[in-house]
């Protein structure tokens, strides 16, 4: 029965790891998508981003598996969407 609880445990854990990489993606994504809209006032962002650091911090202290899974979709989302696009050049 031990062998089965472990076993469990370990595909609990990987579902929360792997949703919350896809929850990070796309709050990543909606992140940079508000923060290039310019017809939002910047109240609205700053309470965006202060909403997602509060959000952090409440997982931080409770879910660590789910932090991991978080940070690297949002961090992806980042360096996915956030980066600037590179020109082509006509050579």
């Amino acid at each position: 029965m031990e062998i089965f609880e472990t076993i469990v445990f370990t595909l609990v854990g990987l579902a929360v790891f792997f949703g919350m990489v896809v929850l990070g993606v796309g709050l990543g994504r909606l992140t940079l998508d508000w923060a290039k809209k310019n017809d939002v006032p910047w109240q609205v962002q700053v309470t965006f981003l202060a909403s997602i650091f509060a959000f952090l911090i409440a997982m931080a202290a409770h879910v660590h598996t789910a932090l991991g899974g978080f940070g690297l979709g949002f961090g992806g989302a980042i360096l996915a969407w956030g980066l600037p696009k590179k020109q082509k050049s006509d050579d």
